[in-house]
């Protein structure tokens, strides 16, 4: 079978929230790389760094109307490269992503365990690119 590389499963995951981001990281990638503490900063403050991903994660769930996307890797022990996207919107929403590689059964393997975990229906599979939408609404909209 061949290998497609960059297959992105994205998934609405309702209200932003650091347990839901934490439930898929754990499900998905444990053990996962954490992110550097400069990956992003607080809005208005670039001389800012946080100080652990706890901190980071929790301004962006905490800030009311902020849009910031996040992704983790797990470079040992990952056969089919899972790499773990939050997309935080600026409506206070939140879209999972799960990209892979992998097949046709790969992708409805993740698509599907993703849906579960997030007990969503609303989703969508793209290739290379993320699916392109401009909120949670948006989101929502499109691909129910």
């Amino acid at each position: 079978m061949e290998i497609i590389t960059d297959i992105i499963c994205q998934v609405y995951a309702g209200q932003k929230s650091k347990r839901v981001i934490d439930l898929v990281l754990d499900t998905f990638i444990p053990g996962y790389e954490k992110l550097d503490l400069d990956y992003t900063y607080p809005e208005g403050n670039k001389d800012y760094i946080f100080k652990t991903e706890y901190e980071m994660i929790n301004y962006f769930i905490e800030t009311p109307s902020i849009n910031q996307t996040f992704y983790w890797n797990k470079y040992h022990d990952n056969p089919d490269k899972i790499m773990v996207g939050a997309n935080i919107t600026d409506d206070d929403q939140l879209i999972i992503s799960l990209t892979v590689d992998g097949n046709q059964e790969t992708e409805k393997k993740y698509f599907s365990l993703l849906k579960e975990v997030l007990q969503s229906d609303i989703g969508v599979v793209s290739y290379v690119n993320p699916a392109d939408y401009n909120d949670g609404e948006d989101f929502i909209l499109k691909y129910k």
